[in-house]
């Protein structure tokens, strides 16, 4: 039997992402003809029908949907072996939460000064969880109150404790520490919806009195802590990955007191044999950590 060509099945990922000939064809660059005699082929050579044709756009047909993920995974490999051997350097992908990046540029940066043949392309993103079947990543950082699944292999990187951090243009050093309650006079920084990370440490400090006066919400961490540093108000921020920005004196801790979130942070990797390049990175991250997979 032959296999279906690399044409049709990337016809068939871009028709099922949009669930329309004509929009599927203007990414592919091709006409609305052309992806429609593609996927009919795709479906005569398989003996199954992979969509159905509505008036106004197509479903999946429950052997589409099944056919879906086993495609993904197929071409996300091909892509790999393809970069992989087209590539004069060596690449690694990846990806990591975006508040993470601080802690982890100046690794990545003397890793690359260390070995300039390989090269590690970072992505950022939103999302703390990665899924290797679907994603084309080689490694990724996790965050999470549990360690990774079974299918790859996680290195524990540091436990999340959190704590109030600002710019010290709000307090003077003689006004530390600071009590909840003179914190609720100032603006209360969020990452969270639910102001999570806030009532965390009040619980931990057993306070119950009045909060912020003001409140405001970014999209993440990150972000949150540069309005800190910035002095927009008060955040409540991880401790490690603020180490360098409380160091060098961009955030101060107007309390002592930080609490163990339970969630911590994690490095991945497929669980299967890594190549060398990622076997080095890896020992690179890991070298001042305490080596301890789980």
């Amino acid at each position: 039997m032959r296999l279906p060509s690399t044409r049709e099945l990337q016809a068939f990922l871009i028709t099922a992402e949009y669930l329309n000939f004509t929009t599927a064809a203007k990414h592919l660059n091709v006409t609305q003809g052309a992806v429609s005699r593609q996927i009919l082929a795709l479906e005569e050579q398989l003996k199954v029908r992979l969509f159905q044709r509505h008036a106004r756009g197509l479903t999946l047909t429950s052997k589409g949907q099944a056919f879906l993920p086993m495609v993904q995974h197929v071409m996300t490999q091909l892509q790999k072996a393809v970069d992989q051997v087209s590539n004069e350097k060596q690449q690694i992908k990846l990806k990591a939460p975006s508040c993470i990046t601080s802690w982890l540029l100046p690794k990545l940066m003397s890793f690359q000064q260390a070995h300039p043949d390989i090269d590690v392309e970072l992505t950022s993103a939103i999302m703390h969880s990665v899924n290797f079947t679907t994603e084309p990543f080689d490694a990724a950082i996790c965050y999470d109150d549990q360690p990774p699944h079974k299918e790859v292999k996680a290195f524990r990187l540091f436990d999340e404790y959190l704590s109030p951090m600002c710019s010290p243009a709000l307090f003077q050093h003689d006004q530390l520490p600071v009590s909840p309650e003179q914190l609720s006079q100032y603006t209360w920084l969020h990452a969270t919806p639910q102001h999570t990370d806030w009532r965390l440490w009040l619980t931990h400090m057993g306070y119950a009195g009045q909060h912020a006066i003001q409140n405001q919400r970014f999209a993440t961490l990150d972000l949150t802590v540069s309005a800190a540093i910035q002095g927009f108000g008060i955040a409540v921020g991880d401790v490690e990955l603020a180490r360098q920005d409380l160091d060098t004196g961009r955030l101060i801790m107007p309390s002592p007191h930080s609490v163990p979130s339970g969630k911590r942070y994690y490095l991945v990797r497929p669980n299967v044999t890594p190549n060398t390049s990622l076997s080095l990175l890896f020992d690179w991250i890991l070298s001042d950590i305490p080596p301890a997979s789980v």
